[in-house]
């Protein structure tokens, strides 16, 4: 734009009085604009203090104690479908999946929880009251109406397992679940409402009768497991667990019937309570094999602190283990009743054991060892790992977007490496089949183990364009690669990739050809899964043909780990 003409010059004693006067004007602009900022400035801190007081910021409802959450959730949308779009993925085709899973209505497709990238850090809890639970939550409004019916889907069916095997049904009371998007709002809030249990995956707040957990990396099974200790807490009128403080409590008692009630398996698009909890199962049959199973007399004297830090995974096994072993073995039919019945008297915990299932603890413990040992039997044939219709009883780790559409899981990943992953049977030799889509960047298949004490993830097999790369994972920072060799793997097209392990030798094929194989030191597998990394990816006829079952993996000669046998294709081996 061209530049404006230049004004003639004024005399001396008027350049002067305009100077003078565009001083004091200057000065004039200067007070104005102080007096403005500090007005603006105060306004600013009065709506601040409102906010907190009427807790509208999202910064203040992190800090409530649960019951008064529920408060700021009621003035909230409970169908806040305007929220949900502004926060959806500007890719419409992008998949948002945490935790492990999706919550579909019957018929609809399943999402699993993703990364929250497409979520403010802080949005509101919203409130989302069902027919037997109340949900707050600031998820995405999909996922948390999805969540909602399977929730009250679970409520029901818990409170009728529980009547089952206790014998007596308690009154069904208000409940609340509190499920934060991610971790760090998860923690935020525990640090000032249960400071203990920031770095748990949730807790149970008796005092308001509200569980809490968050989405990102947690399964819906630790959801119904913190929803059954508010069912304990009805059973025995003590939701501040003031009972773990009698002598000889039975701590394995309350978490055994967590984890036994929590447990679930997916029939179609719906859940079924209680449910075989393979992931447990696999931690029980790898402490036998490693000498590592906490001996029965151990468990059901073991205080608190055995179900936290380092020993709680194993602990928390155990628990369900017994509970499982209790209800189900035919030779102790009725027995948990009655022991409920003791302990809800008032009775010591080892007085009431020890009365209602005989004083010989060694001799039981190794009819349950047997009974564990039975219970992991594989089945013959292949086991589908994916039914087609929903993901729920697969994990999510580190974020990335899954999503059911059509009989296909349907993944995008982000900058992290992301995960789905399935627990089943331990085994010992295996092949596991799938097929994929390859639109874009790295996808694969996971290999693992559920094994307390041990990073679960062994072996990542990564497919790119035209190349297969094995990597062994020791944490989740330390992943070494091993092998690499050349594969047809065309963009936008299906192939059938398989990975199987052999008397010791993981071998990868891809549409019926190997591309490599290497001898490795792992025994028992139970963790299959699939992963992403900067890649948008379809899978499809997922399944595991078990060959070895663990239980006999002891009795195999191990043989040395990391090298390439005979007919294994050499690093990089140029294409035919």
């Amino acid at each position: 734009m061209p530049l404006a003409p230049e004004s003639p010059p004024l005399p001396h004693r008027a350049q002067a009085h305009l100077d003078a006067a565009a001083q004091t004007h200057a000065w004039s602009r200067a007070l104005w604009s102080v007096l403005i900022a500090s007005v603006f400035a105060l306004t600013v801190l009065v709506l601040f203090l409102h906010g907190a007081a009427t807790l509208e910021g999202p910064h203040a409802v992190a800090r409530l104690k649960p019951a008064v959450a529920a408060a700021v959730a009621e003035s909230a949308p409970t169908d806040p479908a305007d929220d949900a779009d502004e926060r959806a993925p500007a890719d419409p085709q992008s998949l948002e999946i945490d935790g492990e899973t999706a919550f579909p209505a019957a018929g609809q497709s399943a999402r699993a929880p993703g990364d929250g990238s497409e979520l403010t850090d802080h949005a509101p809890l919203r409130k989302y009251p069902g027919k037997a639970i109340t949900l707050l939550t600031d998820t995405r409004h999909e996922y948390a109406a999805d969540l909602l019916v399977k929730l009250d889907s679970f409520m029901v069916q818990a409170n009728n397992t529980l009547a089952d095997i206790l014998g007596v049904r308690a009154p069904a009371k208000p409940t609340q679940l509190i499920v934060f998007e991610t971790q760090e709002r998860y923690q935020e809030y525990a640090r000032d409402n249960a400071p203990g249990l920031i770095n748990n995956g949730g807790y149970y707040d008796g005092a308001t009768r509200t569980a809490v957990t968050y989405r990102y990396n947690n399964s819906m099974q630790l959801y119904f497991h913190e929803l059954v200790h508010v069912m304990m807490g009805e059973q025995f009128a003590d939701h501040s667990f003031s009972r773990y403080t009698r002598k000889n409590w039975p701590i394995w008692f309350d978490e055994g019937v967590c984890e036994f009630v929590g447990s679930y398996e997916v029939i179609g698009s719906g859940i079924h309570v209680p449910g075989v909890n393979k992931g447990k199962l696999a931690y029980l049959v790898n402490a036998l094999h490693h000498n590592s199973f906490v001996d029965l007399p151990t468990l059901v004297r073991a205080p608190t602190e055995r179900f936290s830090g380092a020993s709680m995974n194993i602990y928390y096994a155990e628990s369900w283990g017994l509970v499982d072993f209790l209800v189900h073995s035919p030779g102790q039919k009725g027995k948990f009743t009655q022991y409920f019945q003791h302990i809800h008297g008032g009775e010591d915990g080892i007085t009431a054991f020890k009365a209602v299932f005989g004083g010989d603890l060694v001799a039981l413990d190794t009819q349950w060892r047997a009974y564990i040992a039975e219970r992991a039997q594989v089945p013959d044939g292949d086991v589908r790992l994916f039914n087609g219709q929903s993901v729920d009883d697969w994990a999510v780790h580190e974020g990335g977007q899954w999503q059911v559409v059509g009989g296909e899981i349907q993944a995008t990943g982000n900058s992290n490496h992301n995960y789905l992953i399935k627990s089943e049977l331990p085994v010992g030799d295996f092949s596991f089949d799938l097929d994929l889509n390859l639109a874009r960047g790295t996808a694969g298949m996971i290999l693992g183990n559920n094994f307390h004490g041990e990073y679960p993830y062994y072996f990542l097999i990564d497919v790119s364009r035209d190349a297969v790369l094995l990597r062994r994972a020791s944490s989740a920072s330390m992943l070494e690669p091993l092998m690499q060799a050349w594969a047809d793997i065309p963009i936008g097209k299906w192939r059938h990739l398989r990975v199987s392990v052999i008397n010791h030798v993981l071998r990868v094929e891809v549409a019926g050809r190997e591309a490599l194989a290497m001898r490795v030191d792992r025994d028992t597998y139970s963790l299959f899964g699939i992963h992403v990394s900067q890649a948008r990816a379809r899978f499809r006829n997922l399944t595991v043909r078990p060959e070895r079952s663990a239980l006999t993996a002891g009795e195999v000669e191990r043989t040395p780990a990391g090298g390439p046998i005979e007919a294994a294709v050499p690093t990089l081996a140029p294409k035919p």
